[in-house]
């Protein structure tokens, strides 16, 4: 009991209830989150210090674990766990605070819950989440969910035109219950991600009825049937709505036994053009080298697939996955490296144990350059190109008023063949066509018209022209000897032929 000095006047008397100085909700939202959880696990709730009487302090009222879900103003998220076994009464009871409270709930999760009545809970969810305007649901690692239990979903599922969201993965139900929710399938304007992972017993049924249901559909952006029991028929259906699902960006088909057969299907959806595909995952699904070939060719002109796993795929050898790479990196030529994919840099064949281990080292080396942008990519390839034949340096990093000097000196102390192999190792050039835009081009590249004398000659006396006639800014003004390093401008060529035609010309 709180007891008064003898030096203070006295205490006035208690003002009544309505008049009473309350900690105003704005106090309340301020108070720290951790103070809230050590309050929950002492069960007694931590109240805001206030600078009033302690004659005047109210009574503190104790309150309840409902009140811990609305801290923050906004929608709820309920979010169960496998801590304590989940009774019906307890969901309903956090329902009806969030509905009294006039809330909407963003995301419902029942992650591994330990269920005591689960077609209690599920026709609960049903019947009640109508109202919430829910815009994600994850019910996943929960095997005593069947085909009843999705059933008593339905009505819910049915009626909603807000899920973005829905987790279904670790469930036991099949082809039966998703019959059931075709309405979700078909009239669902927001579904975005469609996870039904970890259920076998959904099988090549199951993947027919979402695949025919979502077909067209613009919204759809990830698929995850993981370990879902498919087939090549289960396959066959999904390459199918594959090609005319423009947004899908993610598919995740590991654990699946498809095979090459199912692999081949694939890549075909791949290489239309109506596929957007960003990530496919394909791990543990008895692929060979057949299928990787396909798949390789396939990849040669996809330009949105970035990230392709093939892991644990015993089938797959050293020769399926060189030809796959070769779609990423052909070190056949400049030409072939700068025709390449070079949006593909996640290739993951781990645990692949019949692939050397060069293109395992290969393929780490793509990873790295995930977060490139696609020109950087190019210019690291072909400097690595460049690095492993020998076919000249790359002319970058140094400042463009110093590109003659460095030019004359390279073609002084290799010859002309080395000074246009160090070009060649700068793709925008190689890229280009002819200087002269009125001629008529009869070859693929400026580089390739350079292998005849006529036009070698030519252009060579057109670079001569473009250099500077004053001195070099290496030769020092001051009276002293010039650099030994240091070519003049009239020593470009590798040859005395050009010298005198040069000066027969003059």
């Amino acid at each position: 009991m709180l007891t008064q000095p003898p030096s203070a006047k006295p205490c006035p008397e208690p003002l009544p209830t309505s008049q009473r100085m309350m900690p105003s909700k704005n106090e309340e939202a301020t108070t720290p989150l951790h103070q809230y959880d050590a309050a929950l696990n002492q069960q007694v709730v931590a109240t805001t210090e206030m600078p009033i009487p302690a004659c005047n302090m109210p009574r503190r009222q104790n309150s309840t674990d409902d009140d811990l879900l609305f801290l923050h103003p906004g929608p709820v998220d309920l979010i169960y766990g496998a801590e304590n076994p989940l009774r019906t009464e307890v969901v309903a009871r956090h329902l009806s605070s969030v509905r009294r409270r006039r809330k909407r709930i963003h995301h419902l999760s029942l992650m591994g819950s330990e269920l005591v009545d689960p077609e209690g809970v599920f026709r609960l969810l049903g019947k009640k989440l109508k109202k919430f305007n829910v815009k994600e649901l994850a019910i996943n690692q929960i095997p005593s969910m069947g085909n009843e239990e999705l059933i008593s979903l339905a009505p819910f599922l049915n009626a909603t035109k807000t899920l973005k969201i829905l987790d279904l993965s670790g469930a036991r139900f099949d082809a039966k219950a998703l019959q059931e929710i075709r309405c979700f399938f078909k009239k669902n304007p927001s579904l975005e991600v469609l996870v039904l992972g970890d259920n076998e017993c959904i099988g090549d049924k199951g993947a027919a009825i979402v695949s025919e249901l979502q077909e067209g559909r613009r919204t759809l952006r990830t698929l995850s049937m993981r370990s879902c029991g498919l087939g090549s028929s289960g396959v066959a259906s999904i390459s199918k709505f594959l090609g005319s699902c423009p947004s899908l960006r993610v598919l995740e088909l590991s654990n699946n036994i498809i095979g090459d057969a199912g692999v081949e299907l694939l890549a075909r959806s791949i290489k239309s053009q109506g596929c957007q595909l960003e990530f496919l995952g394909l791990n543990s699904v008895e692929a060979g080298d057949r299928g990787v070939l396909v798949l390789a060719d396939a990849v040669k002109t996809n330009r949105s697939l970035t990230s392709l796993s093939l892991q644990n795929n015993r089938g797959i050898t050293s020769f399926g996955a060189a030809h796959l790479f070769k779609s990423v990196y052909n070190t056949q030529s400049l030409q072939s490296v700068l025709a390449g994919n070079h949006v593909l840099t996640n290739v993951n064949i781990r645990g692949c144990s019949r692939v050397g281990e060069s293109l395992l080292k290969l393929a780490e080396e793509l990873l790295s350059m995930q977060s490139l942008a696609t020109h950087q990519v190019t210019r690291f390839k072909v400097s690595k190109y460049t690095e492993e034949k020998g076919n000249g340096i790359v002319l970058e990093g140094f400042d463009p008023k110093l590109l003659p000097h460095i030019l004359s000196f390279v073609g002084k102390s290799n010859g002309l063949s080395y000074l246009f192999q160090s070009i060649r190792s700068m793709p925008p050039l190689h890229s280009q066509y002819a200087l002269c835009p009125k001629e008529d081009v009869k070859f693929n590249d400026f580089l390739e018209s350079l292998k005849v004398a006529k036009r070698t000659k030519k252009f060579y006396d057109r670079f001569a022209s473009l250099f500077p006639k004053q001195r070099s800014i290496m030769r020092n003004q001051g009276g002293r000897f010039a650099n030994k390093h240091e070519a003049t401008m009239n020593s470009l060529s590798c040859n005395n032929k050009f010298n005198t035609s040069l000066s027969t010309k003059k």
